[in-house]
Formats: structure tokens, sequence, C-alpha cells
């Protein structure tokens, strides 16, 4: 009798062992008709590099310059991102810079982490900050601007914007 209790307990051990089958997730999310509309700047930020990578506190190292301009609102920005690959960007009465019109593209059409706009020879890669922020209608673009002669980040622009 112990030896059947016994197989019998070995038995239910290794079927019960067994690794369950993992469910399919589904369809991968398609980004890029996400990304297609207008998007209006919420925010404005600059960060300087160097007091960030010594950890300076937020007050020494972040500037909100989104109103720093009396009249001149970066708020007042958008951009289109159009379906056709084609995007515009209206600066309003800010002193944004960023291309006005070209084309734009994704670094990868999977999971894109920078958005490309190209206008004749000239290229613009602004760093996207979270792809889950996209399916909410939010998303910040990311910029960084390098010393010349030492090629070292000094100063960071996060821009965060909210689709239309």
């Amino acid at each position: 009798m112990k030896k059947i209790f016994s197989i019998l307990f070995v038995t239910l051990l290794f079927f019960s062992c067994q690794p369950d089958e993992i469910p399919p997730i589904g369809e991968p999310t398609d980004y890029i008709p996400m990304l297609t509309g207008t998007w209006n700047l919420d925010k404005f930020e600059q960060i300087d590099a160097d007091a960030e990578s010594k950890s300076f506190p937020d007050f020494a190292t972040v500037k909100d310059l989104t109103h720093v301009f009396a009249g001149h609102p970066y708020t007042d920005f958008s951009i289109t991102f159009n379906a056709d690959g084609t995007f515009t960007s209206d600066a309003g009465s800010s002193y944004m810079q960023m291309l006005s019109s070209g084309n734009w593209d994704v670094d990868d059409t999977e999971y894109p982490s920078a958005i490309i706009l190209s206008s004749g020879s000239e290229t613009q890669t602004i760093a996207l900050s979270s792809l889950a922020d996209v399916i909410l209608g939010k998303v910040e673009f990311k910029e960084e601007r390098k010393q010349a002669d030492t090629g070292k980040i000094k100063i960071k622009y996060v821009y965060s914007l909210s689709k239309n």
C-alpha cells in the first residue's frame, strides 16, 4: 500500500510541475498612426548637463523657458506629422528652433526611440521619452546640444507636447 501511495505521489508531483503554456499577448502596437496629427507644446525646459552630472538640485539644474520671453511663449509652437511622412511646424511668436517643414520618420518602426526630421540637407533627430505617453496623447521630445570642440553635452532641452 505504501508503494502505491509513493508511486501515486510521484506521478502527481511530476504532472503538476509541467510549465503552463504562455498565451499570446496580441499584436504589437503600431506607434506611427499614434504619432500622426498635430502636437502643441505645453512646456519647454532647459537642463544644464554639467550641473545635472554633479547631482545639483533641480532649482540649479532645470529652467522652465515656456514663458521666459514676454510676448513670445513657447506654447505658440505646434508640429503636425502627416501620415504621408511629411511634417510642418509653426513656431508662432516663440523662438523655437526646429525645422519648419519636410519629411519625418522614426528610427525603428516597431519601437521608435527618436523622430528624424529632414528638410533638404538638414536633419534633426529628436529623442522620444516614453512610448507609453504616446498612447495617452502626450509626448516628450529630448534634444542635446554639444560643445563643438569637445563633443561634451552642455545643454539638454525637453519639449513636452500634447496631441490635439
